[in-house]
């Protein structure tokens, strides 16, 4: 969806002379250079409003009276007058003599801004009152300031080298001419440049420095501060822009084709002249390097990889550094209100009674999301696909594999662009029209009834249903035509919904996985909660028990049920009723019911948590704006 761009008219073009003398002789002077830049730009941003005023100073039907300060004009005065407040004195002269803020003011400033429009040549109106032309959209691109890109260092911050003043380091020839993007506008040939310290030779740029260049592992330091991001070959964008890209694909859901086509649909394409639209590579690059300086800023430290990485390498590597194996730095001593509650000793204890010196109660809600994010098909391997796009195997196996019918024990080549060999193209063929979704079958397939098999479609696969918290023997896979999947991903939240740690589970959601995932989370005594809330809790205090761990895990911490599954644990656990209840009103858990009132004013009891996290949402929206 577009509009219709109105045509522009270029910036006054009137000599330095001519504006400097109206500025000598009608404003006062100690008027400043940003009072009077101020009212000029005012006047050309606001190109109706002069035709109107314009109108009525030039009457041209029998009855209309000529108003040199109409009430068009007068408004703008009165806009400038809010907006100066007292600067509002230095344009007046001083024969002027203003006393007082108000409405007398407005009239001779209304003088001078309809002199101000004559000077400035932005009166549609000929002296003799005819119409010359209405004025249009005043275009401000002969003034745009000249861009460049640079370091932001002055000097040499190599803590081994003295603090330099950096030189220039880039050959006028050589000197790279980019487009950049500020904001939601375009920029062409915009000068990078590069800063050179003369003593330890470090280059600095404006998103990065090279380090160690002479050696054969040189390196490259992601700024966290970085003012401008490159993200293409001779693309250049700035911080607002990348962190809009963030936000919107948080925010939004939308994958990064899909912000593409909104900025060019929003920005790109409003101006006719402009050929500079965004890809996708483009919007994907913004994500990787804002998501890196981000996540660099929270942890307080500077990425350093191999230089001269691609982008799926740099994300790969950035989670292994800054990842911190699932656990988010930005959440970490997370203490709001709904997720941290005073140490009481009693059910019905008062305020002024609370142990402040006492340690404050906090819990965790622990659960897993079952949305199979992909991994190599090869058998007991879960590392990256080198290709997420339609590849089955990591690079390991990828080179393994080479051109090798990817049918399980065939070793014949296989045939471009298949993935089978010719005796296995049968199977090809099969596993391309059921994961079609283009293909006929496969909109069939989505509109089935439960156990529905018309004669038309595919014999429904019978699958062996794996529980939720148990092993199910891998089933022997025929060829590696797609990925493996993992079964979910692991998540501990705080209960307002704050995103802890996360983890993917390969193939279930075990409570040894899992109490091993909460151990790695919570190595000491001091980091551990008071209350973690999980929906199996009574399985996983029983494997604790077990196999020693509860030993430790006793002595800070109780294993209980959310409220909405402990409804359905059977009432004839007592391991459950009596350690895992998420809300005991006996008194015996004074810390996870807490006296209230309720809106007739009556006393009653409350859970002080919250168990009933939504996973799903805080996943999408949480999680990802923390990593």
């Amino acid at each position: 969806m577009a509009f219709a761009v109105s045509s522009e008219m270029p910036f006054p073009d009137i000599s330095f002379k001519d504006f400097s003398k109206f500025v000598n002789s009608n404003f006062g002077p100690q008027v400043s250079l940003t009072t009077v830049l101020l009212v000029l730009f005012t006047m050309t941003e606001n190109p109706d409003l002069l035709n109107l005023h314009a109108r009525q100073k030039n009457p041209q039907q029998i009855g209309e009276l000529k108003q040199s300060s109409s009430g068009w004009i007068r408004a703008m005065a009165r806009s400038l007058i809010d907006r100066l407040e007292v600067k509002t004195n230095s344009l007046f002269t001083e024969s002027e003599h203003p006393e007082t803020l108000g409405n007398d003011l407005i009239t001779p400033l209304t003088a001078k801004l309809d002199k101000l429009m004559d000077v400035l040549k932005l009166n549609p109106f000929s002296k003799s009152g005819k119409l010359k032309k209405k004025l249009q959209t005043i275009s401000h691109q002969e003034i745009t300031a000249i861009h460049l890109i640079c370091p932001q260092s002055m000097e040499c911050e190599d803590t081994e080298c003295d603090p330099c003043g950096l030189h220039q380091a880039t050959d006028n020839r050589d000197i790279p001419k980019v487009m950049l993007i500020k904001g939601n506008k375009i920029y062409k040939n915009v000068a990078v440049l590069c800063g050179k310290c003369p003593r330890c030779d470090t280059l600095y740029y404006a998103d990065h420095e090279s380090l160690n260049r002479n050696t054969d592992n040189p390196q490259r330091v992601y700024l966290n501060s970085a003012k401008y991001l490159k993200v293409g070959h001779n693309v250049w964008v700035d911080r607002l822009f990348s962190n809009a890209v963030v936000n919107a694909i948080y925010s939004f859901h939308s994958s990064a084709a899909a912000y593409m086509e909104f900025w060019n649909n929003s920005y790109a394409l409003l101006n006719p002249e402009s050929t500079c639209l965004v890809s996708r590579r483009i919007v994907w690059q913004a994500f990787v390097q804002e998501s890196v300086r981000v996540i660099g800023l929270a942890s307080h430290q500077h990425l350093m990889l191999s230089d001269k990485l691609s982008i799926d390498e740099v994300t790969r590597e950035a989670f292994n550094y800054l990842g911190n194996n699932g656990i988010i730095a930005a959440a970490d001593g997370h203490n709001c209100p709904e997720c941290t509650q005073p140490f009481r000793r009693s059910l019905y204890e008062a305020i002024d009674q609370i142990e402040e010196d006492h340690a404050s109660v906090k819990m965790i809600v622990v659960d897993g999301i079952v949305m199979g994010p992909t991994h190599c098909a090869y058998g007991g391997c879960t590392s990256d696909l080198i290709n997420a796009r339609g590849g089955a195997f990591c690079p390991f196996h990828e080179t393994q594999y080479g051109a090798k019918c990817r049918v399980l024990d065939c070793q014949d080549p296989k045939i471009n662009p298949s993935q089978a060999c010719e005796q296995h193209q049968p199977e090809w063929r099969k596993y391309i029209q059921t994961h079609s979704r283009e293909n006929l079958s496969g909109v069939r397939r989505m509109l089935r009834r439960p156990g529905e098999n018309l004669p038309w479609q595919p014999d429904i696969i019978q699958r062996d249903f794996q529980p939720h918290d148990q092993n199910v023997p891998e089933r022997p896979k025929k060829n590696f035509f797609s990925p493996n999947r993992f079964y979910c991903v692991e998540t501990i939240c705080a209960p307002c919904g704050t995103v802890i740690a996360w983890t993917k589970f390969a193939k279930s959601e075990s409570p040894t996985h899992i109490l091993e995932f909460l151990a790695r989370v919570y190595p000491t005594e001091e980091s551990r909660p008071s209350y973690i809330c999980i929906d199996k809790a009574c399985q996983i205090l029983r494997t604790s028990i077990s196999n020693g761990s509860w030993d430790e895990w006793k002595k800070t911490t109780r294993i209980i049920v959310d409220a909405f599954h402990y409804k359905n644990h059977s009432i004839d656990d007592n391991l459950c009723r009596a350690w895992c209840n998420p809300a005991p009103t006996d008194g015996s858990a004074p810390n996870l019911v807490i006296p209230a009132v309720d809106k007739n004013g009556q006393a009653c009891l409350k859970q002080a948590f919250n168990t009933q996290v939504s996973y799903l949402k805080i996943f999408n929206d949480k999680i990802s704006k923390q990593l």
